[in-house]
């Protein structure tokens, strides 16, 4: 099982000697690349985005039919397991589909705004009455996010799930990458932000930089 961490991202806006600090949280899985195929015995799996044995939401395929979906209800059947109900999908007004959201995207209050939050099932592109929801392709391999909300004890948290769907090969599959939220309440994440170390370490360098310069400048 991957840890998830957090790393808060740190930028130093500075005019003059004067600097100004802006702190943003993201609390990132790492790579996962969990796969889910469709065959006649296993459908979907679970998975923690807080480190608890509960579930928070789980990914795979109706049992019956070859259409992949994201689930986040508590109560299910005992085909499913029960799931924490902090996960909310951002899901197309009017169905029960997942858009397709590009890298880059924010998930904010406006992008809730065009996605109503749905704390049931998503369908990529076929819902459970066989009626076009999402816009998954099932014909073709797509990659793109899934924008979340999260109800932690300090409020709603914003992030994503980055999926492939893959309808073509066989078995079909369904690829959890990675997942990412940000760890203050309100505040919007892009998909496909995640943390960079090397970033991390140029800042290091930097603000090194700036001691050493304060230092050396006292009289």
């Amino acid at each position: 099982m991957k840890t998830k961490t957090s790393v808060t991202l740190v930028s130093a806006l500075a005019a003059g000697g004067a600097g100004a600090l802006a702190q943003s949280s993201i609390v990132y899985s790492g790579p996962l690349n969990l796969q889910q195929n469709y065959d006649a015995v296993n459908y979907r799996q679970p998975v923690s985005m807080t480190g608890g044995a509960t579930p928070d939401f789980t990914f795979g395929y109706d049992s019956n039919t070859l259409k992949p979906y994201v689930d986040t209800r508590t109560s299910v059947s005992t085909e499913i397991p029960v799931q924490s109900g902090i996960v909310s999908l951002f899901e197309k007004p009017g169905s029960k589909g997942l858009p397709v959201t590009p890298a880059g995207t924010m998930i904010d209050a406006a992008y809730a705004a065009a996605f109503p939050v749905n704390f049931a099932r998503g369908y990529m592109y076929q819902d459970d009455t066989q009626a076009v929801a999402g816009d998954w392709s099932n014909t073709a391999v797509t990659e793109g996010y899934v924008g979340i909300e999260l109800a932690l004890g300090d409020g709603n948290h914003y992030g994503w799930l980055h999926f492939i769907d893959d309808p073509v090969s066989n078995p079909n599959s369904l690829t959890l990458v990675d997942w990412a939220y940000d760890s203050v309440a309100g505040v919007g994440i892009q998909t496909a932000m995640v943390p960079e170390p090397s970033a991390l370490a140029l800042l290091g360098l930097g603000l090194g930089s700036l001691l050493i310069r304060r230092k050396g400048s006292r009289p």
